[in-house]
């Protein structure tokens, strides 16, 4: 083996050990901060039972130490205050780029601010505690604290809570079962800190009432809580000087080696020098990008096509091979924010970013991304060639502005959006807001909206259409993909795309082979939880399913069926009367309401 293979082997290993280091260390990083934020959430919980009496807190304070003051709640408590920080400036000097978003700058600086109220914190009350047996209560230390640092400790709860929301928001915000209690997790991020301060202030006021003598601190008290906090605030922001130092020279070193060549499909070449991530060149370069995690390895959005250049990257690691096959991601294919090019490589961005996107920002999460149950409605105008070849365009273009207009109408008259015109067709969902059963109902309501609309349209045009309109729709419930597309020249657009959707579509092309004007899947009649008068059960043949799919037609609106007690008086009322209301309903339904399935039950004797 020659010495560039010799060197080139041993830059590979090295990559791949610190690659493995990163995986681990994350995860240490994770646990640790999920530790420390689960003993805030308990303190300032603690805090917000303040509102009602100093009793309270005692008591709940007494429950809590039951924990936290053990030794293995101690061991687990202050060694994650000491290896969360830690490993996050490592994660921090991992970086060969801070052209990062504003979110990820943030939670960095508050990572950084926190010490700086905490220190005085941890050592006046739970060190001072164990050396000189300071009370640790909660009428003496809210005597302490209130009114002289009220507001230091107010801001301290703040920055900490601020930081846990913004690391637990990183962490689960790709999950789609997130959206689900995204609402539950806003309100109670921003109830537990208010009401801690509410609580801070009303206990602190009532110790202050109490009439206790005050407390004496001695010379060695004052001489020690000062020493300890000089050491500790000096060790950790020498620990952050030294990692600047570290990052300066690292810089200073790179740029001073040899470079690689990075081929970027669409965006260009660039030289540098090899440390970054993938990812963090994009950043650096201003290239669009999708980092939905931040570069943490939790989602997949930043991963490239490794076009030139693969065999000279290191396997990947745990973490990146886990998420490569649960999206059975072919070969190739990498996570950007995970392989570190020590060589020349060629990439290809597989989801790339807004292209307005600000230089180092990457894809902004919408509220609406994601997937989720909903109701798809595809419909069209049938025989529509054949109407355009005998219309003057100014009458078919009045024709279809009319008519989208009222389909507008239907669709948002029922809480429904529209996602796309084509032609003479249009597709709708339901189910963005509320449940699925609602979503059911109001794509079958403005399915007959609908119906009618068209009807209505003839009555109107009659006389200057050749032939009559006729719509087919087709109606779908199941998982869909929601999302924002866009770009400079065409805008932002809502769009909705799944199997759902071609399920609809085909169901509408259905529509013809079956004679009815609305199909409707058996899975949206369940979801709906509602009998239709006039049903027709259907089975059709699905693109790319084995088995066919139940549906039911309509020759015409789709009505709800009567309930089955008026169905039981019809059928115990004599044969040819014609008056009495159930009798007159079933009249006026037509020969629709009487195609129901099953016929009606006999009355109970």
């Amino acid at each position: 083996m020659s010495l560039p293979q010799i060197a080139g082997a041993r830059r590979a290993a090295m990559d791949a050990g610190m690659q493995q280091v990163s995986s681990w260390s994350r995860d240490i990083r994770l646990v640790s901060g999920l530790i420390l934020l689960a003993f805030a959430t308990t303190h300032f919980i603690n805090h917000a039972v303040g509102i009602f009496g100093l009793q309270a807190m005692e008591a709940v304070q007494n429950w809590r130490y039951w924990f936290w003051h053990t030794w293995p709640g101690t061991v687990a408590l202050y060694g994650s205050f000491i290896v969360h920080p830690l490993f996050a400036l490592v994660r921090v000097a991992q970086r060969r780029t801070f052209k990062m978003p504003v979110r990820e700058m943030l939670q960095i600086a508050l990572g950084l601010a926190i010490p700086l109220l905490l220190v005085d914190h941890i050592i006046s009350t739970r060190v001072m505690g164990a050396y000189f047996q300071v009370d640790e209560s909660y009428h003496s230390m809210l005597r302490r604290l209130w009114p002289r640092l009220a507001l230091s400790q107010s801001l301290l709860l703040l920055l900490v809570w601020t930081h846990g929301m913004i690391g637990i928001h990183f962490l689960l915000r790709s999950r789609d079962s997130y959206r689900h209690w995204r609402d539950v997790f806003l309100l109670a991020a921003i109830l537990v800190p208010l009401l801690a301060l509410i609580g801070f202030a009303v206990g602190a006021r009532e110790a202050l009432q109490m009439a206790l003598p005050p407390e004496r601190i001695s010379q060695a008290q004052e001489s020690m809580f000062d020493f300890n906090v000089t050491w500790a605030k000096g060790l950790f922001y020498g620990l952050v000087g030294s990692f600047v130092l570290f990052v300066g020279a690292r810089e200073i070193r790179v740029r001073t080696t040899r470079q690689i060549t990075m081929r970027f499909v669409g965006h260009g070449t660039r030289r540098l020098a090899p440390g970054p991530t993938v990812l963090e060149m994009f950043r650096r370069f201003g290239i669009p990008h999708a980092a939905l995690c931040g570069g943490r390895a939790r989602c997949a959005t930043c991963r490239v096509l490794v076009i030139d250049g693969a065999d000279t990257l290191p396997p990947p690691t745990a973490n990146e091979a886990k998420l490569l096959r649960r999206i059975s991601a072919p070969d190739r294919v990498r996570l950007a924010c995970q392989i570190r090019p020590r060589d020349d490589l060629q990439v290809q961005i597989l989801l790339a970013s807004r292209l307005n996107a600000a230089p180092g920002r990457g894809l902004e999460p919408d509220a609406a991304m994601g997937k989720r149950d909903l109701t798809v409605v595809v419909a069209d105008l049938r025989a529509f060639s054949a109407l355009s070849e005998r219309q003057l365009p100014q009458e078919l273009i009045g024709l279809l502005n009319r008519f989208f207009d009222e389909m507008g109408q239907a669709i948002t008259a029922h809480e429904g959006r529209i996602d796309a015109f084509y032609g003479d067709g249009f597709m709708a969902v339901f189910g963005l807001e509320g449940s699925q059963a609602r979503a059911a109902q109001a794509a079958i309501a403005a399915a007959a909206d609908i119906v009618r609309a068209v009807e209505a349209l003839n009555r109107e045009f009659g006389a200057a259409l050749p032939l009559p309109l006729r719509i087919g729709i087709g109606i779908h419930t199941g998982n869909a993909i929601t999302g924002a597309v866009g770009n400079d020249n065409l805008g932002r657009r809502e769009i909705t795309v799944g199997e759902t959707v071609m399920i609809a579509s085909q169901l509408e092309s259905a529509t013809r082979r079956v004679l009815s004007d609305v199909v409707v899947s058996e899975d949206t009649i369940r979801a709906s939880g509602r009998s239709y008068a006039g049903t027709t059960a259907l089975k059709i043949a699905i693109k790319g399913r084995e088995k066919p799919l139940i549906a039911y037609g309509f020759a015409s609106a789709p009505e709800i069926a009567k309930r089955k007690r008026e169905s039981a008086a019809v059928a115990a009322a004599p044969s040819g009367a014609t008056a009495g209301g159930e009798v007159a309903a079933v009249a006026e339904a037509g020969p629709e309401g009487a195609s129901d399935a099953a016929p009606p039950k006999p009355p109970a004797p």
